[in-house]
């Protein structure tokens, strides 16, 4: 489709996904709907298979109807915008809170009545609407947010959903454009760093110090800490993902460069590599080049993948990891059991551990269910030919029921919290 369409007056932009939000605000704050306003995140389910399936000259015909059905729904008193190739988003006064879900929910009708030629014939257009209240004064950045954010969840729970943020469907994060400004900073300014933390063989009758997963840090008034909430989830909504991955990859391999030693005392290091990053083909193509050229021992380097995101690229995945794995590198699936259908992937990805999802981990001391479910990914594991890890691990009750089972490693602050690495080194007296 045309990079310069107009929908209802507005550009649809080609530059970066943040630009375009720029472009939207800057309309939005042009405008005065008074004391409230509704602030619709709209996204289209259908738009890429469309173009794939039935060409771009029907997906330009359905982005003209997508408009038609935005000004007969603004009626002149909304702004709307394309603010990518299947979103947008819809602004429009309104006189009470409750009017706001009704004027999404007359939106959703008329977008998901809009209809395509397909190769069976006419079909319908899926919709997915996030919904943000404004109220005179508010950041227009902060409610714009907030409306992608439910819209996020709005296409979790299914074709033509509404979620209006803060209605409790889910806790998530805000992605705010100043995280990425923040983290930049840090990493300017030399106040990133990766510190380890250890996690312990417990097959044996006392715990042994055996690998150490490295953990993004960030230094604020002499102390290193987790990276705000929310920064990584911003990174990965920019497109910025590998940023913070080729940090922490450059890193690891740079402090293994200087302290070869450390590779003799352990069963591995590892390090996370964000879902984004992992079908970032010329990040992995970089990654994969730095990594051979560093020459580690094999099955010494660990990457870390949550559940998630190998499940939502499962071909990616598994062509990533067999040809890291040629080199030498081990994968750990994250998060296990966070997933839909979590047993029915472990077959078709050949990664060498899973680390327990910690919800289960957390109550298992006195929830049977974890127990049996933690008992079920341990057993699933072992006839696959995985290690099993447990992360959360703060107390001998968790610890014991995990040795019952017969899980291989765990990690957590009953042993250590993340450590400077240095402090590794100590720990392993080298």
């Amino acid at each position: 489709m045309d990079g310069d369409t107009v929908i209802t007056g507005m550009p649809f932009a080609g530059e970066a996904h943040a630009s375009r939000h720029q472009i939207v605000l800057r309309q939005l704050s042009t405008w005065s709907p008074g004391a409230l306003a509704a602030l619709i995140h709209i996204d289209l389910r259908n738009v890429r298979d469309i173009n794939r399936l039935s060409g771009a000259a029907e997906g330009d015909r359905l982005i003209r109807r997508v408009e038609h059905a935005l000004q007969q729904w603004s009626a002149g008193k909304a702004v709307t915008s394309r603010l990518w190739s299947n979103e947008f988003v819809a602004a429009k006064a309104v006189d009470h809170t409750q009017t706001a879900g009704e004027e999404a929910a007359q939106l959703r009708d008329l977008l998901s009545e809009l209809h395509y030629d397909s190769a069976v014939g006419p079909a319908r257009v899926g919709v997915s609407l996030g919904l943000s209240i404004y109220r005179q004064g508010d950041d227009w950045t902060r409610v714009l947010a907030e409306a992608g954010q439910a819209c996020v969840l709005a296409k979790r729970r299914g074709l033509n959903q509404i979620v209006r943020f803060g209605s409790g469907v889910v806790e998530m994060p805000i992605y705010s454009p100043s995280a990425v400004t923040e983290f930049r900073s840090l990493m300017k300014a030399g106040r990133l760093s990766l510190h380890a933390q250890p996690i312990m063989d417990i097959s044996g009758e006392e715990p042994r110090l055996a690998k150490a997963e490295f953990l993004i840090r960030m230094e604020r008034n002499g102390v290193y800490m987790p990276l705000a909430a929310g920064v990584i989830e911003t990174l990965e909504n920019y497109g910025l993902a590998a940023e913070l991955d080729r940090f922490s990859s450059t890193f690891l391999l740079d402090w293994l460069d200087t302290q070869p030693a450390i590779l003799d005392r352990v069963h591995g290091l590892s390090m996370n590599l964000s879902g984004a990053s992992l079908v970032d083909g010329r990040f992995m193509d970089d990654l994969y080049r730095d990594v051979r050229n560093a020459r580690l021992p094999a099955g010494k380097l660990c990457f870390e993948i949550t559940e998630t995101a190998a499940i939502q690229h499962l071909d990616v995945a598994a062509e990533v990891i067999g040809a890291f794995k040629a080199i030498g590198c081990r994968f750990s699936l994250d998060d296990f059991g966070s997933g839909l259908c979590s047993f029915g992937y472990l077959n078709s990805l050949p990664v060498d551990e899973v680390k327990i999802d910690g919800r289960f981990v957390r109550d298992i001391a006195q929830s049977a269910v974890s127990q049996e479910i933690t008992r079920a990914i341990h057993t699933v594991a072992k006839v696959t030919g995985k290690k099993t890890v447990a992360e959360f691990v703060d107390d001998t009750r968790k610890l014991e029921a995990l040795k019952k089972i017969g899980v291989d490693y765990a990690q957590g602050w009953l042993f250590y919290p993340a450590v400077a690495p240095e402090k590794l080194l100590e720990l392993l007296a080298l």
